[in-house]
């Protein structure tokens, strides 16, 4: 109580000032800002829901099949120059500080590939007259990038088509229609296989990119090796095994060119072409002289599709496939030089298989675009109902406000 009253005069003498203070306000509010109604098509506020479902293209059933097959055969060709090349970096031998695995990546200095596809070296076996010796580790001549750095560039971006391409079979091994006995049964051998044999040689490139063998001694190195090698001795049987049932599926379901519009038809044509031309280097003797034919033969058809084009500017089949269509002329009409008896050279043969592989895409990205623009499309299902996203101070009715609950 003392204390209150000698506080007391103290209080009654600041009373006055506290009088004539001026008294704090908070401040205003800033204005609501408002939507913008410039880019609205109603023009009054409202933004839209979601933006529109864009038309999905009805396939048939057998062509989303044959294109998925076609993806994962002809993709995972590149299985085989991966093997090639990887078997003949080693030889006989285990990887190992002397020899570094190669997947043989074009444009990266590596010893030399095997002089066929057709024939790799067999496991344990001696080493190919071509293997050269294992690269060195050392600065190039000149300064330029060393035989190892070239090759950890170069396979850094390459290893990603192996994996791409095999998920393309397990995709296919799904599709239950239309039904293709021998065609499915020998798919759900290679599925499988494709995709652990692709995931294998891209765990092994980023082992020996990331030189994580001189932390554990190669162990993980080895490992992989043996599950590499024995892959790579089945790859040929169950891809091949895979390749003959669509070829005789094909052979007793040819399709009716004459039903087919003048665009698609001429596209089909250069297509099959094509697709003979990555065939006939698969062979064990490659015929020379018929591959320079069916390159000759593909340069015209391919005038023929820009032809049309050019009368036809609207038309998706040209537009989409003349210009992959005109790559993969060029990478055959290359690897003309690099065919001789021994079979053809790696880096050519990754790129028509690469060639071939954008083809197909194309051709498949062509056939959606005119399904879509003959209307041939699968009407989207109607959805939950949405709500309204309210404006600043509008009440929206929900469905539930009918069924008693308060909000």
């Amino acid at each position: 109580m003392i204390r209150l009253r000698s506080f007391l005069p103290f209080v009654l003498a600041l009373a006055p000032l506290a009088v004539g203070c001026k008294k704090d306000e908070p401040p205003a509010p800033a204005p609501e800002a408002k939507p913008s109604t410039a880019a609205l098509p109603s023009g009054k506020g409202k933004l839209p829901l979601r933006s529109p479902i864009a038309p999905v293209p009805k396939f048939d059933p057998q062509a989303m099949k044959d294109y998925r097959l076609e993806v994962c055969y002809f993709g995972t060709l590149t299985l085989r120059q991966a093997r090639d090349a990887y078997l003949t970096s080693l030889g006989k031998d285990e990887p190992s500080e002397k020899k570094i695995p190669s997947f043989g990546i074009p444009g990266s200095s590596m010893p030399p590939a095997p002089p066929t596809l057709a024939a790799p070296p067999k496991p344990g076996g001696s080493a190919a007259p071509s293997a050269g010796p294992a690269p060195s580790a050392g600065p190039g001549p000149s300064g330029a990038p060393s035989v190892h750095a070239g090759r950890k560039m170069a396979e850094m971006g390459m290893r990603a088509p192996h994996e791409r391409n095999a998920r393309a079979c397990t995709v296919a091994a799904g599709l239950k229609e239309p039904p293709m006995p021998d065609v499915d049964a020998a798919l759900a051998t290679f599925a499988p296989f494709s995709l652990e044999l692709s995931r294998n040689i891209a765990a092994a490139s980023v082992y020996y990119q990331r030189e994580e063998y001189s932390k554990d001694k190669f162990e993980r190195g080895k490992e992989l090796h043996k599950k590499l090698v024995a892959d790579f001795a089945k790859l040929d049987e169950t891809a091949d095994k895979l390749g003959s049932t669509i070829a005789a599926w094909r052979k007793d379901h040819p399709v009716d060119m004459a039903k087919l519009d003048e665009g698609e038809r001429l596209v089909l044509t250069a297509y099959e072409k094509a697709r003979t031309l990555v065939l006939s280097v698969l062979a064990k003797k490659i015929d020379a002289a018929a591959y320079k034919e069916g390159v000759a033969a593909l340069a015209k058809d391919i005038e023929a599709i820009k032809t049309f084009g050019t009368n036809n500017p609207n038309d998706p089949w040209a537009k989409i496939t003349v210009p992959p269509l005109s790559a993969f002329q060029k990478a055959a009409e290359e690897a003309q030089a690099k065919i001789s008896d021994k079979g053809i050279e790696p880096d050519a043969f990754l790129s028509l298989v690469n060639g071939f592989t954008s083809v197909i895409e194309a051709k498949h990205r062509a056939l959606s675009r005119s399904l879509t623009a003959k209307g041939q499309v699968v009407e989207p299902k109607a959805g939950p109902p949405m709500r309204q996203i309210p404006t600043p101070g509008q009440q929206v009715e929900h469905p539930d406000d009918h069924a008693g609950h308060a909000h």
